[in-house]
């Protein structure tokens, strides 16, 4: 783990909080967000050092988000998104990569990765059409991974999915992200209409979930043939965790601070258990991330692969750590009273973001939690599930 990095979070945590109003009222990002994001470096975490990146570790990133997050979620879910899309940009081919990296030092890679794009095989690649939701940090991104159900270059193959890169003079942004929490990480939806991609900008979806894309191959670093389900959602849930901790620090400013009736909140026996309870399940939350991270990269650099039982607990592991942090903010806006509701505090955004984030189909417990006790017992772990 890289401390400096952590540090350059760290230090930004403070600023992004002071931004936080002002991109929700927003709806997105600023460009001075943007712009600290990529000085300090953290979008540079996974990126291979033959491209300028660091090619640090999977610990570095996550406690980098955490930290962040502790500032600001949205901020925080742009970070995390801008970063795991580096990890994106290593599976495709070699070609791909230095088309994206070598162009611009700094590039910013989104991604609507959900099949509701359709494409044809043409001479050289295909055309794809289509319209996707959620590509958080659209407005500052000059490329974007979306996915899409294609045919193999056989034409006797049924349609599968893949993942299409894109430029942004291809894509149209609905500015519809209207929503209760993560409010500023500007998730709009983009529309292609009959674009050509070239058939090295094209991998599959089901190889990139195995870690065995086209472009794994041309690194050296195991650390990129990583499994894309064991890691690329605990990123999220590191922002998630990371929501919850800095509610915490807020609750119990406001209960130094707050007293009813001529007692002071602070010194209720009820407020002191909740907060103990609440700050040990951000610990377990935060533990389970780091361990997630660091056996990781260990296990990829040290053997280069992952067996299916580490997957599915890294899977419960994630969507443990939210279910943990959902937990924590719940017990302490209980007891907020009217103070938690309004919006111009800190806290009631805390609340919303562990909320709106944990909703992530990728880290929801029911489905992560059910494929993790299908392959402990014996069961295949289903479909896109690991």
């Amino acid at each position: 783990m890289d401390q400096e990095l952590i540090e350059q979070a760290r230090r930004l945590a403070p600023v992004f909080k002071e931004r936080a109003i002002e991109a929700e009222k927003e709806r997105h990002v600023s460009s001075k967000t943007v712009q600290d994001l990529l000085g300090s470096g953290i979008l540079k975490i996974i990126v291979p050092k033959q491209y300028g990146g660091y090619q640090l570790d999977w610990e570095t990133l996550m406690g980098s988000l955490m930290e962040l997050a502790e500032g600001d979620g949205s901020q925080a879910w742009v970070a995390a998104v801008y970063s795991i899309h580096a990890f994106d940009v290593s599976m495709f081919p070699k070609k791909t990569q230095q088309e994206v990296w070598l162009s611009d030092l700094d590039p910013i890679v989104i991604t609507g990765v959900a099949p509701s794009g359709k494409g044809d095989r043409v001479s050289g690649g295909a055309t794809i059409s289509g319209e996707w939701s959620f590509a958080s940090g659209v407005r500052f991104a000059e490329w974007g991974i979306v996915g899409v159900m294609l045919g193999g270059n056989q034409k006797k193959k049924s349609p599968t999915h893949h993942l299409c890169l894109v430029k942004k003079e291809h894509w149209q942004i609905h500015d519809n992200w209207e929503v209760m929490g993560l409010k500023g990480t500007g998730s709009a939806d983009i529309e292609v209409e009959n674009a050509f991609v070239p058939e090295h900008r094209i991998i599959s979806r089901v190889e990139q979930r195995d870690g065995t894309a086209k472009g794994t191959k041309t690194h050296k670093d195991k650390l990129y043939s990583t499994p894309y389900l064991t890691i690329g959602p605990a990123a999220l849930a590191a922002v998630v965790v990371g929501c919850a901790a800095g509610g915490l620090r807020e609750f119990i400013q406001f209960a130094k601070m707050s007293s009813k009736r001529g007692v002071k909140l602070c010194e209720r026996e009820s407020i002191q258990l909740r907060i103990a309870e609440s700050a040990a399940e951000v610990d377990c939350a935060k533990f389970l991330i780091e361990r997630l991270a660091r056996t990781t990269t260990y296990k990829m650099r040290s053997f280069g692969s992952l067996s299916i039982e580490e997957r599915a607990q890294a899977r419960r592991d994630t969507a443990y750590a939210c279910t943990l942090a959902k937990r924590s903010v719940e017990r302490l806006f209980d007891v907020s009273g009217a103070n938690g509701l309004y919006t111009d505090r800190h806290f009631q955004r805390y609340y919303r973001d562990v909320k709106a984030g944990s909703n992530h189909i990728v880290i929801g417990w029911d489905r992560c939690g059910s494929t993790y006790g299908r392959v402990v017992l014996g069961l295949e772990p289903g479909l896109d599930e690991i």
